[in-house]
């Protein structure tokens, strides 16, 4: 609609002009003022309300239109990366907490390993304590029982070995 009125506001403007020039060339003197200087003050007025009208408002309508809009697309944008920082603020403290409950649990499950480890080998030193005396039990009793076995043998070796020696039995 504007398009098509600006066209025929172009068309009228020009024929105007061509119509004043050529009265204007016609006159003879360059330099003179005569009645065309008011017409085309007219049509210079005249064609500067239709422009304001058909084009400058339009125009100026539209970059405004088009500067709310971006204003508005930058303020969102701004808003969206508030809302990403703070994400990303929130993620980073829900991942440090993550990291220090590992953390605990870690330490947590390596002192229940070191307890267990120093149960078993509590239980180890006990059992081998155990072994120990049993095993020094024993060893006192095969001790006890060699020495009153050879006790026993002492007198026969004895006897035996003054005969070998004396040459002659001796008796008990």
């Amino acid at each position: 609609m504007y398009f098509s009125q600006l066209r025929n506001f172009i068309l009228c403007f020009s024929l105007l002009s061509l119509i004043t020039s050529s009265a204007y060339a016609a006159s003879g003197d360059l330099l003179s003022v005569n009645y065309t200087v008011f017409i085309q003050i007219v049509i210079f007025l005249i064609a500067i309300y239709i422009l304001n009208k058909l084009v400058f408002k339009p125009f100026i309508n539209l970059v405004d239109r088009r500067d709310m809009l971006t204003r508005g697309a930058i303020e969102e944008a701004h808003e969206l990366e508030d809302k990403v920082k703070a994400l990303i603020e929130e993620y980073d403290v829900k991942l440090n907490e993550a990291r220090a409950f590992a953390v605990e649990e870690r330490n947590k499950l390596i002192q229940e390993g070191q307890s267990v480890a120093q149960e078993i080998i509590g239980e180890a030193r006990n059992e081998t304590g155990a072994l120990l005396d049993e095993a020094k039990v024993k060893l006192e009793a095969d001790t006890k029982e060699i020495k009153d076995k050879l006790k026993n043998d002492i007198d026969g070796l004895a006897t035996d070995i003054a005969s070998k020696v004396m040459g002659k039995e001796v008796r008990n």
